[in-house]
């Protein structure tokens, strides 16, 4: 019995370590390529890998796109994140955790991020698959938003759906991109982010330099 389990526990190790190549060598070449440039048997070799393993452990290409969003969406960063700002009732605190918390998984997954979004409007299926990386995204900002709300942190003037749109406008993908295009680091983009969402929604804002 005993013997059993160690060994099933060892199949499952090997199968996610052989999907976590899979993934890591799709995310590799569909950034270098593009994602309409890579073949499957391309994935497989960068993977070192037989073809019928990625089919048998991922599947084609459009479930390679999705598990790359998947894991980006499932980031272990977001699960402290939300604990921490669940921990506290500062209205302050919770925009800097919710902008450093963004910043370390838009940095971690910066490569899945580009493919996505490079590629979405020519590919329905990377279309889908950002769909599914930025719901996820986006509804994570939203908890933090409610957060807010039921603290009463907003001003008298701010809504609950007005809160969330303020944060996907400073916390989404979109504004740390442009952050990174002027040249500022994520915590120089945290900081920033983080004091401009406050002073938009929160009932006393805190100010802090810039870049």
């Amino acid at each position: 019995m005993g013997q059993r389990a160690y060994t099933s526990r060892v199949r499952a190790r090997n199968a996610e370590e052989t999907r976590r190549a899979i993934v890591s060598a799709a995310r590799d070449l569909f950034a270098e390529r593009g994602y309409g440039r890579v073949s499957v048997a391309a994935v497989a070799a960068e993977a070192k890998v037989a073809l019928n393993t990625v089919y048998a452990s991922i599947g084609g290409k459009p479930a390679l796109i999705l598990a790359m969003a998947e894991d980006s969406a499932g980031d272990e960063q977001a699960d402290l994140t939300m604990r921490e700002i669940q921990a506290t009732d500062d209205g302050r605190e919770i925009m800097r955790l919710a902008a450093v918390g963004t910043g370390v998984v838009i940095e971690r997954h910066a490569e899945t991020l580009t493919v996505l979004m490079d590629a979405r409007n020519s590919d329905a299926d990377v279309a889908k698959a950002a769909d599914y990386a930025m719901g996820r995204y986006r509804g994570l900002l939203d908890v933090i938003a409610d957060r807010l709300f039921d603290l009463g942190e907003l001003r008298s003037d701010v809504t609950r759906d007005q809160a969330r749109g303020v944060l996907w406008f400073y916390f989404g993908a979109s504004a740390w991109a442009t952050a990174r295009e002027l040249g500022w680091t994520y915590a120089q983009a945290a900081t920033w982010l983080a004091t401009q969402a406050a002073t938009a929604i929160l009932e006393h804002p805190h100010t802090s330099s810039t870049t």
